[in-house]
């Protein structure tokens, strides 16, 4: 059986629609396309029913029976799921490239499998067990935006939001971003939660001046290296200033996910040198300090409780959003919150 054809990142939406795969491989070129077409396939795949999810990370060094018993209790319980599997290395090793050449040949019926890799390079397009995946698989590349058509991609993302832009705004917001999406779609955010409907260069400065008032930039690069009472210091400042909840969840959230995706690349035996790079806005020095103390699983706890805060603050969850962001911040610092349980009660 000869490969399909590759499918660019953003055709995917038209592809799922036309019915789910038993096997999805996402080459990750760019981290934001990579990780909405993740989200894309996740999306169709509970919606068709495989509600059951299993995450693993894995490397040439890591255990592949865990792929193999993932698969083997989806079958043993009857239930429908799919197994979201990161090898950020590329590398599978001896003993995993066997476990997916033997996946690809035969598909579980009652599974999806979501692979997440790296850009390929020649070694990984020539492996016997990339082959088998691509002619068992939709393959999807996730490839970054041509200059020429970021301003583009930038004023789709805004008119989705239900923003216009001028053209000014949209050169100097593109010359902001430096090519980078993730840092794009940042800057959306950011404008959404204020609330603006057409952009111009003077809301973009202003933006930028309020982020210098309440430090919201600061706050997590201050939490991450472990500066517990000053970052929450800053929190309280900025929540009696009347800084909007979900602006400092954006900016906390921001650099948590860029923790969890470095802790990732650490436990997947990535250079140290590299596993701090590409993540626009978090601080470097402060990243490898959160390093120290935080490892994968303790990562993903950080990013479920920055969910749960969303939660709270959109009302789907009771609770009171500025008492858990101090919990959120004391916990990303690497200390419990103590002493201040009547603060914002």
């Amino acid at each position: 059986m000869s490969p399909a054809p590759t499918v660019d990142a953003a055709r995917l939406d038209g592809e799922l629609a036309r019915g789910l795969r038993p096997v999805y491989v996402i080459l990750g070129e760019e981290p934001l396309q990579a990780l909405e077409a993740g989200d894309a396939v996740r999306a169709a795949a509970r919606a068709s029913g495989f509600a059951a999810r299993t995450v693993l990370d894995l490397s040439a060094a890591g255990d592949w029976n865990a792929f193999e018993a993932a698969i083997r209790d989806r079958s043993l319980f009857a239930e429908r799921g799919l197994i979201d599997l990161r090898l950020p290395s590329g590398k599978p090793g001896k003993a995993g490239a066997e476990h997916l050449k033997r996946y690809a040949e035969r598909p579980a019926p009652d599974l999806v499998l979501l692979l997440q890799l790296p850009r390929p390079d020649k070694d990984m397009r020539r492996a016997a067990w990339f082959k088998a995946m691509e002619r068992a698989a939709s393959v999807v590349h996730a490839r970054p935006v041509p200059p020429a058509r970021l301003g583009a991609w930038i004023r789709e993302r805004l008119s989705r939001a239900g923003m216009t832009i001028r053209d000014d705004a949209l050169a100097l917001l593109s010359a902001r971003v430096e090519g980078n999406l993730l840092a794009a779609r940042q800057e959306v955010e950011k404008l959404t939660l204020a609330g603006v409907t057409e952009v111009d260069v003077e809301t973009l400065q202003q933006g930028l001046a309020d982020m210098a008032r309440f430090d919201l930039f600061e706050l997590p690069s201050t939490a991450l290296s472990g500066q517990t009472a000053r970052a929450l210091r800053m929190l309280r400042g900025m929540l009696a200033e009347g800084q909007p909840e979900p602006l400092i969840l954006w900016a906390l959230s921001r650099d948590i996910r860029a923790l969890a995706q470095a802790a990732q690349r650490r436990a997947a035996g990535e250079a140290p040198a590299n596993v701090v790079k590409g993540f626009w806005g978090t601080d470097a020095g402060a990243l490898r300090k959160a390093l120290d103390r935080v490892d994968a699983p303790a990562a993903l706890v950080l990013l479920a409780r920055a969910a749960q805060v969303d939660r709270v603050i959109k009302g789907r969850e009771t609770g009171n959003a500025g008492r858990q962001l101090l919990d959120l911040v004391a916990a990303l610092s690497g200390r419990p919150l103590e002493g201040m349980e009547s603060e914002f009660a």
